[in-house]
């Protein structure tokens, strides 16, 4: 997959939240505008991952900037592509598109990017039988480019197929896919 940047980035701040930050100099937000497509706190987003050949995805789960200095910020909760836990796969049946969703209690569970990292938009829907979790659609199921129902447990380096309610201090109802 190859990812054409623009020259120049076209930003715009969104809906804002609370400040935050020992100074209070924290500005929080639900949404942003990069480069002409809309971002809100929950969206599945591809990022640049240096050397990587592929970028890494992750939904974003909390968005700030600093006024002072204009710093963008967001936190990622990544999705652990299987190659990257391939040898931990033995005997495991996975789909072609399936990511794990990363969790457990472990430091670096979730990534702190620029918002300048973020190289578009990805669609990953939720295929997980959990009550908690609104099943897709066939057409949402068809149209995803990624599908998840199993989480990558960090900490124990282990897959896992149940979660509690929170992941990363986030309600898991936020990682599941969006009511109509």
């Amino acid at each position: 997959m190859t990812i054409k940047e623009p020259k120049t980035l076209e930003f715009k701040w969104g809906i804002k939240r609370g400040k935050g930050g020992k100074k209070r100099d924290i500005q929080f937000y639900e949404s942003f505008t990069l480069n002409g497509v809309d971002y809100s706190l929950f969206d599945t987003v591809y990022l640049k991952s240096g050397a990587q050949p592929e970028p890494h995805i992750g939904k974003i789960i909390k968005i700030w900037g600093t006024p002072s200095d204009k710093t963008r910020k967001i936190k990622i909760q990544r999705f652990i592509r299987p190659c990257e836990i391939s040898k931990l796969l033995t005997g495991i049946k996975i789909y072609y598109n399936e990511l794990f969703l990363s969790c457990g209690d472990c430091t670096g569970l979730a990534l702190i990017n620029p918002l300048e990292s973020i190289t578009g938009k990805c669609n990953v829907v939720c295929i997980s039988k959990d009550s908690r979790n609104p099943q897709p659609s066939d057409e949402a199921f068809r149209k995803a480019g990624f599908v998840f129902y199993r989480y990558f447990d960090v900490g124990q380096c282990k897959i896992v197929e149940e979660v509690d309610d929170k992941i990363a201090g986030v309600e898991v109802k936020n990682f599941f896919n969006k009511t109509a």
